[in-house]
């Protein structure tokens, strides 16, 4: 049996304290569960336990180590950069770097199933050295990106206006929730919604087809997601320096999951993959190194708004409208 096991009881809810009055270090005690090390060198503590998943502190790689073989169907992995931005941002080469992000890679190809997948958020130029050689555990992988147009460009070269992310798939068997993810149809969709494709077009082979008609729930997605940054006015955003925006977490979560499927990240952070999992009804894990993060992280769980997955959708759907509507 894995040693994260998730309990078979559920766990009694605990009155919903003032977060932003607790020092990290109280709300770690507070929340501190029993010692379960992978090795002498990496300890893991259980920091915070919840009725749908737990918080671990301590080192990824040590971590997936911990859980059983094919036990997980999502991994949202949202890993350092190699930007120095913080200690555990900074590695010695380049290929120090990769080393370790391909060890981390093998170590969640063996936890997801058969028929789970791994997201793994970066930029371009990396992304593109790691796409090759971790295909040797997957089956199949999609390149999707992450676009912003909320990022100044403070430098002297191209600005900064998308992230990538890698989809890895295990097997064949994975499948895409298209239905989950489906977004609206543009103008001239709308205008004029019924049509025969013709003859001469190149995707019609000549035949006569039935016409074609809209799907009510929307048009199938498209591998570009816009999404801002956290930015200064958004109630979800934490000081962590490199925190994803919810909205594109609950995207990919929708696309690649069911409601009550295990979805982990091995590098939790601020939570937003454990609190986007939460608001979609699945079970979740979060790991870290850093116990200060997970403070933040549990704030946000403990505060949650009570609405249905249909709720969080029209809210995204709404904050998309808003966007558009004002540039």
């Amino acid at each position: 049996m894995s040693t994260f096991a998730f309990p078979s009881m559920p766990i009694k809810a605990k009155p919903n304290p003032d977060w932003s009055s607790l020092d990290p270090v109280q709300v770690k005690r507070g929340c501190l569960g029993d010692t379960r090390p992978s090795d002498p060198s990496t300890p893991l503590r259980i920091f915070y336990e919840h009725p749908r998943g737990h918080l671990v502190t301590g080192d990824a790689i040590a971590w997936l180590n911990q859980l059983d073989a094919a036990s997980v169907d999502l991994i949202v992995a949202d890993p350092p950069y190699n930007l120095q931005k913080a200690k555990w941002d900074r590695f010695a080469t380049e290929e120090a770097y990769l080393t370790w992000s391909l060890e981390w890679i093998a170590a969640a190809r063996r936890v997801l199933k058969e028929t789970g997948s791994l997201y793994v958020c970066g930029f371009s130029e990396t992304l593109a050295d790691l796409k090759r050689p971790a295909l040797r555990w997957f089956a199949d992988c999609r390149w999707l990106v992450w676009h912003y147009r909320n990022k100044a460009n403070l430098g002297r070269d191209w600005g900064r206006s998308h992230e990538s992310i890698l989809h890895l798939r295990v097997t064949p068997a994975f499948r895409l929730r298209l239905d989950a993810v489906r977004v609206p149809y543009g103008g001239h969709t709308v205008k004029y919604p019924a049509r025969t494709q013709a003859r001469t077009s190149c995707f019609g082979d000549g035949r006569s087809r039935a016409p074609w008609v809209p799907h009510p729930a929307g048009a199938k997605p498209r591998d570009v997601l816009e999404y801002p940054t956290t930015c200064n006015g958004m109630g979800e955003r934490t000081p962590h320096p490199s925190q994803k925006p919810e909205g594109l977490i609950r995207h990919l979560i929708l696309a690649a999951s069911d409601e009550h499927d295990l979805v982990i990240d091995p590098f939790s952070g601020s939570g937003t993959t454990v609190v986007a999992a939460q608001q979609l009804n699945r079970r979740w894990i979060g790991c870290d190194r850093e116990p200060s993060y997970h403070a933040w992280a549990v704030r946000r769980l403990e505060t949650l708004p009570n609405r249905s997955i249909a709720d969080w959708l029209d809210h995204d759907r709404r904050a998309a409208s808003h966007r558009d509507g004002i540039r």
